[in-house]
């Protein structure tokens, strides 16, 4: 069962026919979105979100992408993750 993210930020890159979702708690989905729905195809937990909005902590800078790598910071770490697909 896919667990839908709420919250107070996701920012979006699309990425060909799929979109990158990093949400307010530091977690990357790929997913694709169309006139029929949303289809998750992977996620994976980057970062823990340190700063504090209202009642709880939140990842707000949006990452970076290169060279088929995601760069994503929190105030207390900057991490570098694979997106090149596994042989």
């Amino acid at each position: 069962m896919e667990t839908i993210e709420s919250g107070s930020s996701i920012h979006l890159t699309t990425c060909g026919d799929a979109v990158f979702l990093f949400t307010d708690q530091g977690n990357l989905i790929c997913a694709q979105l169309t006139p029929r729905g949303y289809r998750e195809i992977s996620r994976a937990h980057l970062l823990e979100p340190t700063l504090p909005y209202g009642s709880r902590k939140c990842a707000w800078t949006p990452p970076a992408y290169a060279n088929r790598h995601v760069f994503a910071r929190n105030d207390e770490e900057l991490i570098c993750g694979s997106l090149a697909a596994k042989p």
